[in-house]
Order: structure tokens, then sequence, then C-alpha cells
């Protein structure tokens, strides 16, 4: 049985590579543990409370707690459109509201209403497209503010949980198991980037399936090597990946957000060093339109398509199969029809305070679309991180 799948650097070995993969005991796909489509409502709930604690004060004038180290500058002007947009779009207050109270939409939705005007074209008042007013452009500002506001959010709420991921992955290596898994994350955080990351030390690479500049540099990330390296394929993009549009090249910012680092906190440093041009997040926003069109978000979207028609057993770790993931749905499906024997899949997420109803609707949706092949477990990611054998080998 042959386990490499790692990223040779001549351009014609690349597919001869990806038939290494044949055989693999398991894909883990979803975004091991914080999901951004699980927490869905409490995500954006917390986008409103760090809005809501950057433009708060106590009547002595001081920062309330929450705001001692805000996600949201309210004197940023990036903030203070976001302000604005809630309010005239959601009619949320984030200075007088009692955010307790409110009915959120869907953060696919709100994502949403920018991706779909921009596509056809079209605005809401106060909110143009492109043209000759003073507000013009002013939804595709927004689109790429939400995106940065997603990402400092994350970055708060993740620091320092990689606890599990890294459990996980020495659980694997102990096992002999590493190498004959792919890791596939809809997340854009870094905690499992930086627990398979860690395996260096092992003399395992990591790769992404793309190649970066940092290639190039000496003593810099290096090129994965055939037969050491383990994959793991971020369709959706990474808080760790810089996208220059001018040199058309991508710059990995090893065990760092370089979007929130670079791009947001230190915009002294978001200008490409070659070109001069600002780099750009390559994130896909979780909504209903996705744009893969990126030329690294294709060669990706091949690596994990290849993949999974390789593997023999997906397990799902909190990954809740939203209605609105219909490419990861997609890549399923080709995965699990194009193949002459059966494909597995195993769902992990559960966790405490699940509410029954919210697991039925959720195994509802795993077997709509999957049928009888799914094993619905109330497994908790804690406990797969413990002991991943007793799911990959039952």
């Amino acid at each position: 049985m042959k386990h490499s799948a790692g990223l040779a650097s001549p351009e014609p070995v690349r597919y001869e590579v990806l038939e290494d993969i044949d055989g693999l005991t398991g894909l883990l796909l979803g975004v091991l543990n914080l999901a951004f489509l699980r927490v869905g409502l409490a995500l954006f709930r917390n986008v409103v409370h760090y809005l809501a604690a950057a433009t708060t004060s106590h009547s002595d004038g001081s920062a309330p707690p929450r705001a001692r180290q805000p996600l949201i500058n309210y004197h940023d002007s990036m903030d203070r459109e976001l302000a604005t947009f809630f309010q005239e779009m959601f009619q949320i207050d984030v200075d007088n509201t009692d955010i307790s109270r409110i009915t959120f939409p869907a953060f696919e939705e709100v994502l949403g209403l920018t991706d779909l005007a921009i596509m056809r074209k079209e605005g809401f008042r106060h909110f143009d497209i492109e043209n000759r007013a003073e507000n013009s452009g002013r939804f595709r500002f927004l689109a790429q503010y939400l995106v940065f506001l997603v990402a400092k959010v994350l970055d708060a709420r993740l620091e320092g949980q990689a606890t599990f991921h890294r459990k996980l992955v020495g659980a694997l290596r102990r096992a002999g198991e590493l190498r004959n898994v792919v890791f596939v994350s809809t997340n854009y955080d870094i905690l499992i980037d930086n627990a398979l990351a860690d395996e260096y030390r092992h003399e395992m690479d990591l790769d992404y399936g793309v190649d970066f500049r940092n290639f190039d540099r000496p003593d810099d990330w290096r090129r994965p090597r055939r037969g050491r390296s383990v994959s793991l394929f971020k369709p959706h993009g990474s808080l760790n990946w810089l996208f220059c549009p001018t040199c058309n090249d991508l710059e990995l910012t090893p065990k760092e957000k370089g979007v929130v680092t670079r791009l947001i906190t230190d915009f002294a440093h978001a200008a490409c060093p070659h070109c001069g041009s600002i780099y750009s997040p390559l994130i896909v926003p979780p909504t209903f339109y996705k744009d893969l069109n990126n030329v690294f978000l294709s060669s990706i979207w091949n690596r994990t398509d290849v993949a999974l028609r390789k593997v023999n057993h997906v397990v799902f770790c909190g990954y809740s199969f939203p209605d609105a993931d219909i490419h990861i749905k997609y890549l399923l499906k080709r995965a699990q029809t194009n193949r002459d024997g059966p494909l597995r899949f195993t769902v992990v997420n559960n966790f405490k305070g699940k509410k029954p109803y919210d697991r039925q609707q959720e195994e509802y949706r795993y077997k709509r679309f999957l049928g009888s092949a799914v094993r619905y477990t109330g497994t908790s990611f804690e406990e797969f991180a413990a002991d991943p054998l007793a799911v990959l080998r039952p």
C-alpha cells in the first residue's frame, strides 16, 4: 500500500503523487472543533457584541471589560462602516441595543446580501455599487470588511485552543496512521495547521496542496517532501495565506494569522515586497455564492476532489453539513458515486449542551444527502482526539 501524499516540485509529477494516496484509511472533513458554520448564530452574536463593546463606555469614561482590548475600534473607518451597515440593513444599534433581545439573521444571509448585490451590480439605499457617487463601491468594501471582522472574531475566540488538535495528531502519529489520513478543513483558523506543522520534529512536512513563494526563499517554509508529508487541504482559504493579485503569488505566514496581523492590525506590512501591491486575504466567506475561481483555490479543489475519490472512509469532525456548503456536498457526491466500492461516512459532532432537535436535524441532513452509509455517532471531538482509532477502525 502506498501512503505518500506529498507535493512534488516538478509539475509533471504532481498527478502521479496524487495517485499514491490510494487506499488511505480515513479523511477528516470539517473544522476540527470550533466550526464557522456550526456556531452560526453564536458567531454573529459575537460580531455584534464586539461592535457594541468598542462603542460603549462606562459613566466614568472607562471602557467596559469587554472593550479593554476591543476587536473593533470605532474610530477606525472600517469599524464605523460596519456599525452603519448593521444599523441600516438590520436595525441593529450597537450603541444602545440590548443584544440579548435581538433576533439575528444568519451570517450566511449577511454576507449573501453583499455578494449577491455585487454579482447583480445592484445597490441598496445608501450603499451604491460602482458609479460617480461619493459612496461608490461601498458594498465591495463592506464585503471585505466583513471577512476581516470574521477573522478578528475567530482570532480572539480560538487563541490557545489547539490542545485537542495536537492530541489528535499525536495519537495518529503514534498509531502509525498520520500519513494515511488526508485532512480537509472548511475553516479559516490555523489550529490544525499548527498541530500538523509541529510534526516537522518527527520528519513530517505539511502539504497544503499549493505552491507558496516561500519555497523559493532560503531558511523559509520548505517544499513538502514526497513520502514525508501529511496533506491539509483548505478549499475555503486560510487566515495564514496572503494573496498578491499582481504577482499572482501566495505567501504563507507560518503559525501566524497573516490576515489579522498584517492586513488588519499592522497595515504597514500589508504590501507585497516584490511589487508593492496590497495583499488580499484568500478566504471564501460562508455564503451561498462562493467564488472559487482563484487559481490556488482551484488547485486545492482539484487535490481535494482526487483525495476524496481515493479514500474509503470519511470522518466529519465538528461539521454540521450546512445547506450553504453545496460545493463540499458536490465533492462528496462525486467521491461517493465515482468509485467501484462503497464509501463509509462517520459523523463526530457531539458537544455538551447540544439539543436533541439539533442532533436530529443534523443527522437528517447527512442521511438525506449521503444515504444509509452514514454512521451518526454521539462522539465529541475531544473523545475522538483522545482515541481516533476507535472511529477509524470500528
